[in-house]
């Protein structure tokens, strides 16, 4: 039986290999890489450069996009569950605030309450920049700049004047 090209596969055609490489790399993400996840999920290789060829092209979409499509689809469903569940979130800081004050270590407690109100939508961080050039300036600022200015235009009239003048001959 002649095998079916891969842009024609469904994800219901994955290998349990392959969905278990997805799983475990969706389930650890950012903390493990794909090489490492290809590794548990039980893809082996000879090469020296095999389980970092193999892990690659597992995720190209040119490649593999049946796999690509249930990374995308779990990836999508792990996201839209941490959205949903910030009380989980909430409740992890306040532990870790009342673990902090109990060891006496008041920085980090004052740090994970901070972080859980930052989150609550307490805090906003607001940063203003200003400008101290004339194009931050307004209407006013600028006439009252070119005011100072002209001032000391004004107070600089006494200075002595040592240009050269030119010298005729007799």
């Amino acid at each position: 039986m002649p095998k079916k090209a891969n842009q024609l596969k469904t994800i219901s055609e994955l290998t349990p290999r392959q969905r278990k490489f997805v799983d475990i790399y969706v389930a650890n993400y950012g903390e493990i890489t794909k090489v490492e996840a290809a590794k548990q999920a039980g893809f082996t290789s000879t090469n020296k450069y095999g389980p970092t060829d193999q892990a690659s092209r597992l995720l190209n979409p040119d490649k593999n996009p049946h796999i690509v499509r249930y990374f995308e689809k779990q990836m999508a469903r792990e996201l839209e569950k941490e959205e949903k569940d910030k009380l989980l979130s909430y409740k992890h800081y306040a532990r870790m605030r009342d673990k902090s004050e109990q060891k006496g270590q008041m920085t980090a407690a004052i740090n994970a309450q901070f972080r859980r109100d930052q989150m609550a939508g307490h805090f906003v961080d607001r940063k203003e920049i200003s400008h101290i050039g004339l194009e931050g300036m307004n209407r006013e600022q600028l006439e009252k700049r070119l005011e100072e200015l002209e001032s000391k235009i004004g107070e600089a009239k006494n200075i002595i004047d040592v240009t050269p003048k030119e010298v005729t001959e007799n």
